[in-house]
This record gives structure tokens, sequence and C-alpha cells, in this order.
């Protein structure tokens, strides 16, 4: 009788017992085909004892209890993200991806939009582990052919009949929070990290409130309302989203949101106060002396520094915001840390813009690896439980059209919004 081999899931414990010819050489993990989560396979593997044929196999041993909770004063554990994927292998996907949906008037942009993701997808680990995007391009491709056929009814509308073009208009705008969760749904759905799913709640009446309802008091009141409004659009789509059968947590609150919104404001004033006060003085000071109709270089120089500064003050916005949402966020008792850096990020956008402009748009991959690469470097988890107790959730799937989310791409709408 040949050697048996007992494998053992550590997770729920399902037990099978197979020929050691079978097991390939080198082979270290396995997935369950129980609860569908992978497994370290030397710890999981054992010599099975010997029985006569139809003799009962011993009971699975008991399921592995909880982690202990981490002793008070205990350092977190560091499990940290990287980028792996370069440039020259983007560039060839991108380039494919460009050429044939002009090719084929669009009808490859499914197909394109897959192929890019599970790019980026396979190209991040955490802990050394890689994603996954699982979308079938067909679903993907249904979506579109309803999204392009709106498209192609409001535009010849906007010919035919402007009421016709409006009517269709206002429906895809007053779908906007629908798309948004349908889209988050998708991606969600057809995303994975050790062989378990991501998730997104439908909750449609929230969605409007936050993507509908908010954004248009906030208007109103003349933007007083929109850093709350951020606020619960970021609350919103992080606590409904889930990993497994484990929700994500959103513990900022509006006062950091409102203390973020302060300083950006604040710096804006002062910028604008500066270069004013500095233009005021140089024009009075070299007015008699300047010749008529020329601008003394204490004048230009103010001017030209107003789009840097101006520059300066929104990446400090959205790195200053980015870090916020992210750590803020925890999973499972296990909380996300980002450290993101204005002065890191300036230099890449001014950088990659120019590497774009001169190259023509040819190392547009390269600025776009160069950026995510920084951005998942700047980002880890501090686990004090880790991901191992984290389960699939029942009955988690890629049962999800894709109508939504290829909508808000034919019209421009920004629906699949994440952190």
């Amino acid at each position: 009788m040949p050697e048996q081999i007992s494998i053992i899931c550590p997770h729920c414990g399902f037990r099978k017992d197979v020929p050691a010819a079978r097991i390939p050489a080198g082979a270290a993990r396995a997935a369950c085909p129980q609860c569908g989560q992978s497994f370290d396979l030397g710890s999981a593997t054992h010599a099975a004892e010997a029985r006569s044929p139809g003799e009962t196999p011993p009971p699975p041993p008991p399921l592995p209890s909880a982690p202990a909770a981490p002793a008070p004063g205990a350092t977190p554990r560091l499990l940290s993200f990287s980028f792996t994927g370069s440039a020259r292998d983007y560039f060839g996907i991108w380039i494919v991806n460009t050429l044939l949906k002009l090719a084929s008037l669009g009808v490859y942009t499914a197909w394109a939009k897959v192929r890019k993701r599970r790019f980026f997808y396979g190209s991040t680990t955490l802990h050394g582990q890689p994603f996954e995007y699982l979308a079938d391009p067909l679903t993907l491709f249904k979506g579109w052919l309803i999204a392009a056929g709106a498209f192609v009814l409001y535009a010849v509308g906007s010919r035919v009949s402007p009421l016709l073009s409006g009517v269709i208009g206002l429906i895809v705008f007053a779908a906007f929070p629908w798309l948004v969760v349908r889209s988050r749904m998708f991606n969600a759905a057809n995303s994975s990290h050790r062989n378990i799913r991501f998730g997104f709640r439908p909750d449609y009446s929230q969605a409007y409130l936050v993507y509908a309802a908010l954004p248009f008091v906030s208007v109103l009141t003349l933007g007083l309302l929109f850093p709350y409004t951020l606020y619960r659009q970021r609350k919103f789509m992080t606590e409904n989203t889930q990993y497994g059968a484990s929700p994500f947590e959103f513990t900022a609150t509006a006062k950091e949101f409102y203390a973020l919104a302060f300083r950006v404001v604040l710096a804006f004033a002062g910028m604008a106060a500066l270069i004013g006060g500095i233009t005021a003085v140089s024009g009075c000071g070299t007015a008699a002396a300047a010749p008529h109709g020329s601008l003394s270089g204490m004048v230009v120089v103010p001017i030209l520094a107003l789009p840097l500064a101006y520059f300066i003050i929104m990446v400090y916005g959205q790195t200053a915001l980015a870090n916020l949402c992210w750590n803020a966020t925890t999973l499972a008792g296990n909380r996300f840390r980002s450290t993101l850096r204005t002065r890191d990020m300036a230099l890449l956008f001014v950088t990659n813009a120019l590497a774009i402009m001169c190259s023509l748009g040819l190392l547009m991959p390269w600025a776009t690896v160069r950026l995510m690469r920084y951005r998942f470097e700047r980002l880890a988890i501090l686990a004090d439980g880790g991901l191992d107790g984290i389960v699939a959730a029942a009955g988690t799937g890629p049962g999800v059209s894709a109508t939504g989310e290829e909508i808000g791409d034919v019209f421009g709408m920004p629906v699949d919004i994440s952190l």
C-alpha cells in the first residue's frame, strides 16, 4: 500500500489522506476545498496512521483557538505592502491595450481593463502574498454594451432631440449613487487576497444621502458642509467594505476632517496675502523707476510663484487626506499605517509630469509604476491579531453585474471610489 499523508486545514479542520506520490515536489502551499483558504503545506501534513480497509478515520483535530491578545506593551507585528511590477511589463500591457481599443472602436475596453487590473493586483503584495483580480472580461463587456448604448442615445439625442439627451443625462446623474455602489460591489467581489474575497454591502439609502443629498446641501452652505460630506463618504465606503467575513472600520471623526480643511484654507489665505503684499510693495517702490507698461522683477516673481504655491498646497491636502483615511482604517483589530510625505509626492508629480510631456505620453506607464511603488512602500498594517483568523464570508462570489462599473466609465463619472 503506498505511503499516505494526512493534510489538515488549520483554519476549518478539514482532513484528507492522499498518497505521498501525488504531492508535487517543492509544493509549499495548498488551498482547502472546504473553506477555500490557503495554508502552509509543510506544517499541515502528517504521516497517516495505518488502518485496515473500511476502518473509520479518526476525527480531525479541534479547530485552532483564536489568537491570544497581545501582552500589554507588546509591539504589533508590521505587515508591509509592496509593489513589484516593472515599468517595462506595464508598458507592454499599456501600449497593446491602447492600440487594440483604438482599432476595435472601444470594444476591447473590457479586456484591456481586466489585463491592467490583473497586472496591478498581482504586482501588489501584502506580507509577501499577492492580490488577485478575478473579473471575467465577458461580464464587463456586457455592461459596456449597455453603457455604450446609453451613451449613443445621449449623443444622438443631443443632435436630434435635446429633450431626449437631457432626460438620459438626468437619469445617469440621478443614478450616480447607485452606480457607485454597484461598481464597488463588482470590484470588491472580484478582488481577493489569500483566496479570500472582498465584499461590499449595498446600502442604497446611505449612498443617496452621502453622494446626493449632502453634496447638494454643501453647495447651499457655500462649502461649509464639504468636510463633513467628505467624511461621511469615506466612512460609508470603508465601513461597508469587508474582507471575507470581517468588515473594515473607520475611526476618524468629522472634527479631524474640518481641522485638515482649516489648515488648507489657512495656507491658501496666507499664500494670497503674502503674494498680494509683495506685489503691492514692489509695485509702489518701482512705479516711478520702471518704464511705462513694463513689469518689474519683484512683480513677476510673485506671479510665477502663485501656481507653484497652489500646487504644493493641493499636494499637501491630498497627501494629508490619504494619511488620515488610511490611519483611521482597521480590519479585525489590525490598523493600517500610511506615512506619505508631501515633499516626496510633489517631487513625484513634477518629475512624472515632465517625463510624460517630454516623451509625448510614452513614459506614462513608467510614471504610474513609480507612483504606485511609492504609495505602497509607505503603507503597512500594524497587526495585533494578524490576518490568519479571518475566514471567507459565506456566499461570496462574483455574482454582480458590471453595468454600474461600465456606465460610470463611459459617461466619465468616477464611480470606482476608494481610499
